[in-house]
């Protein structure tokens, strides 16, 4: 396991169709508890005739940015949303380990994806390329098949600090505050014509509106 002297950071993928408060808080939450120096979201791709009710790939790049223009600590990465097709999780590793070769990188995930961490497409290389960071809300005692049990027993650590002091192996849980919104249900009252004001940052609710995104 390679020691690291510098800071880490984090990314965190999701579709963002739109981006929301969800998103954004937990996001927040991890980027200060672990002292990241910077934490990227990271919009996912999404295959064009996947369906006609999705915001372009540029529109959600945009809404992204207009959500964490006010928080530096909160940046863009366009790693697998420019690609041309769908990629695995250990592929954008690859090119993030590419990307940042001294520096610790923190993987953040929410309790079910862990759960069914196993099923992963080569889930046993992606700790040699950083941290597993596991989102949760507080108090919840989630049930592990044995492999994943196995993974914890050898990986999990409970002081933060070594996330940068090694530039990958470890799995920390986080717990953060979870909110119960979904982009499906702003899609869905879009798609009635409902506000969706106090769901998503102001200027994205603007954008989506000027846009007509969910038309």
């Amino acid at each position: 396991m390679n020691k690291s002297n510098q800071t880490a950071i984090g990314f965190l993928g999701g579709t963002f169709d739109p981006i929301h408060f969800g998103h954004l808080r937990p996001a927040l939450e991890i980027q200060q508890a672990l002292d990241l120096q910077a934490l990227y979201l990271m919009p996912n791709y999404i295959a064009p005739h996947k369906s006609k009710s999705l915001a372009s790939a540029q529109q959600r790049i945009d809404m992204v940015q207009l959500a964490i223009q006010d928080t530096p600590t909160l940046q863009l990465t366009t790693q697998e949303l420019l690609r041309p097709s769908r990629s695995y999780t250990i592929d954008t590793l690859k090119l993030l380990r590419q990307q940042y070769p001294e520096t610790p990188l923190c993987f953040i995930m929410g309790m079910d994806s862990l759960i069914q961490f196993d099923s992963w497409y080569r889930h046993q290389e992606i700790l040699s390329y950083c941290h597993l960071v596991v989102s949760h809300r507080p108090g919840w005692e989630p049930q592990f098949n044995s492999v994943i049990s196995e993974l914890l027993r050898k990986h999990q650590i409970s002081d933060p600090a070594q996330l940068h002091q090694f530039l990958s192996g470890h799995i920390y849980f986080q717990s953060t505050t979870q909110l119960a919104i979904s982009s499906s249900e702003i899609r869905d009252l879009l798609a009635t014509n409902k506000s969706i004001n106090f769901l998503t940052p102001q200027p994205v609710c603007a954008y989506i509106k000027e846009q007509r995104c969910y038309k």
